[in-house]
């Protein structure tokens, strides 16, 4: 016989809690109302506790005690004996289901009782202590909150109480807190780990499966948590402190006292597992044409020379844009808004040389320590998804395509990033003919993601002899033998060069797209050239996708809802929909910003996505958000928005 069943009724097995105080109000009348609230969530543990104090006070005293489960009582309240102490559960004051019962009727049947001398100790959720404190206004003396009780989280003895064999114990410490403090999550925990023990040794997996568990017909932990326990401007506080949100109302107190809301750093966060797993939206960075090298924009412009300029200098902050977003991102985590997934639209480095790439290396990682962990976000999952742009192609080996193809000169890239455990990228230096299409999945976010090379032939030359004349100054340059003129003829000369930047998603790249089964309701495709014309003032050859269209019919066919690139160094939004084909699908398209380059003709700046869910199991929508953020000074402020959009539309 299994020691866990979560739809087992009350034992005394499960009765973990310290009820003393509870027990001690039962002694006497309310001295403020004529009953005693019990307020905590739904699934929180409030029948286990009734029916523990119902117990203990059989056994402790002469008086009659009586559980009473409203749910099983018909709109007319029973006669309760005088004298009787009466736990009452479940009244059915709101919810989304059927008619609730009706709040000043039930208050006045309490009345009637309290002046038959019985002490009534009522079980409710938030929503109900809403609608009771609502009906008590019109009648006064029936209801005050100072004799409120609120059904406190499990302790860390309590639930190691409730680890009832060595094997749940063993396991209680790899367990989250908030997993730790709720008796029902914790027991259907211990359950799926009694069914299978090999979920032990990867706890993510394990709660992965006990929140999928949660939703069954049997439980419908959220439906009954968050849909039927909660007030309308209840579920709106959760959300908005989902999104990092700090909400100055009175409902945070009480959901904090309910063991739905914790104050972490001084800001509200959300307490219950299944609850953030739900509400949080998944946020994304999506940064583009970065430029590690000479042309990365500069944040402080030190003029004065010298020792006491570089100390000055040192003391204004991080020298550079890029490094200005990394601590940008340090304090959005700080703060509980940190994104969860990184997307670079290409163009990390100038000129695509090995020690522009290991700064670009370092600078990555740095950032990376500050994305936040999502629930729904595997832990060895990939978070930072990353394409190559026309600069991140080396230029020696587009000289001669034909020796090895055009993979050759997507070799330093490769190098640089092949080996980063939590990165995805195309392969763009493997034949496209047998390369794999690189996809990002998140099915438990609802998120799919198609990485798309569009630099297949970046760097593709004419000859000409002002490029050889740079590509010796070049191998000059990584030989620490240029003097100053030299450097600013390659910089002179490199502006001149004839070079043609095609932006082309190989065809075999888009018959594998094609050919992949999406699952996913959200899908979004990465890539460095634009899909379609922007607003620009820049006359360059092939500065867009010659097969823009092709690309976009095969997105729209297996329906991409979002497009994100780069290269143009200007943000813009847009969408795109061909009438009487695929069924009017809608393409939303984001242009991000230069991050860090010089050589733009706006702030620089990112896009910042946010995929907010409602609903679970079969009933889950989604909306998207993206917003351009810029740099203004020292502050990154918002410029413009774009939704928020179902998929799709």
């Amino acid at each position: 016989m299994r020691a866990f069943d979560v739809r087992n009724p009350y034992s005394r097995e499960r009765d973990v809690r310290d009820h003393g105080h509870l027990m001690d109000l039962l002694l006497s009348l309310p001295t403020n109302g004529v009953l005693w609230p019990l307020v905590g969530a739904r699934r929180a543990g409030k029948t286990w506790t009734l029916k523990a104090i119902e117990r203990r006070l059989c056994l402790a005293e002469e008086r009659t005690v009586r559980y009473l489960d409203l749910r099983n009582v018909g709109p007319e309240l029973p006669g309760v004996p005088p004298g009787t102490t009466l736990l009452l559960d479940e009244p059915q004051l709101a919810g989304k289901g059927g008619t609730p019962r009706d709040a000043s009727a039930f208050l006045r049947w309490c009345g009637d009782l309290y002046r038959n001398n019985t002490k009534i100790l009522l079980a409710m959720s938030p929503a109900e202590w809403i609608a009771l404190e609502r009906a008590a206004a019109r009648d006064a003396g029936f209801l005050s909150s100072r004799d409120m009780r609120f059904l406190d989280p499990l302790t860390p003895a309590e639930a190691l109480k409730l680890a009832r064999t060595e094997a749940s114990r063993a396991l209680l410490p790899a367990l989250p807190e908030a997993w730790r403090r709720n008796p029902f999550l914790l027991e259907l925990v211990f359950e799926l780990a009694e069914q299978s023990p090999d979920l032990v040794k990867a706890p993510w997996t394990l709660l992965q499966m006990a929140r999928v568990s949660s939703e069954r017909m049997e439980f419908t932990y959220h439906r009954a948590v968050f849909d039927d326990g909660l007030t309308e401007a209840q579920r709106c506080v959760l959300r908005e402190i989902a999104r990092g949100g700090s909400p100055r109302d009175e409902n945070v107190d009480l959901l904090e006292r309910c063991g739905l809301v914790e104050r972490r750093g001084g800001r509200p966060v959300l307490a219950d597992p299944i609850l953030e797993a739900n509400l949080c939206p998944l946020r994304i960075h999506h940064i583009s044409d970065i430029h590690f090298g000479p042309k990365s924009a500069q944040r402080v412009d030190v003029k004065e020379r010298g020792q006491h300029g570089s100390a000055m200098g040192g003391a204004l902050g991080p020298p550079r844009v890029c490094d200005h977003y990394v601590e940008h991102v340090a304090e959005l985590a700080a703060s509980g808004r940190a994104p969860h997934l990184l997307v670079v639209s290409g163009d990390v480095a100038e000129w695509a040389d090995d020690a522009q790439y290991a700064e670009a290396r370092s600078w990555l990682e740095q950032v990376s320590r500050h994305l936040a962990d999502h629930p729904r976000l595997p832990p060895d999952e990939p978070n930072v998804l990353l394409v190559g742009g026309n600069h991140d192609v080396d230029w020696r080996q587009a000289a001669e395509p034909a020796q090895a193809g055009t993979q050759a000169r997507h070799e330093p890239f490769a190098r640089a990033f092949g080996d980063h455990p939590r990165c995805a990228r195309p392969p763009l230096e493997e034949p496209p003919a047998t390369r794999p299409l690189a996809v990002a999945r998140y099915a438990d976010l609802g998120v799919e993601f198609a990485l798309l090379g569009s630099a297949e032939f970046g760097g593709q030359e004419e000859k000409d002899p002002v490029r050889d004349e740079l590509l010796s100054l070049i191998g000059r340059l990584r030989q620490g033998a240029m003097d100053e003129p030299d450097a600013e003829r390659a910089a002179a000369l490199r502006d001149h060069v004839a070079r043609i930047d095609p932006g082309l998603v190989h065809n075999a790249d888009l018959q594998r797209l094609r050919r992949t089964r999406w699952h996913a309701p959200i899908r979004i495709a990465v890539l460095h050239h634009p899909v379609s014309p922007l607003p620009s003032t820049e006359l360059a050859r092939f500065g867009g996708l010659i097969n823009a269209g092709e690309v976009k019919d095969a997105l729209a066919h297996k329906e991409f809802c979002l497009v994100l690139h780069g290269h143009s160094h200007t943000g813009w939004f847009g969408k795109e929909q061909w009438p009487e084909r695929h069924e009017d699908w809608t393409i939303r398209i984001a242009a991000a910003p230069s991050l860090s380059s010089r050589e733009v003709q706006e702030h620089n700046g990112y896009n910042e996505i946010e995929i907010a869910r409602d609903g679970v199991g079969g009933e889950v929508g989604y909306q998207i958000h993206v917003r351009r953020m810029v740099r203004e000074g020292a502050t990154w402020t918002r410029r413009a928005s774009m939704g928020p959009f179902a998929p799709g539309k």
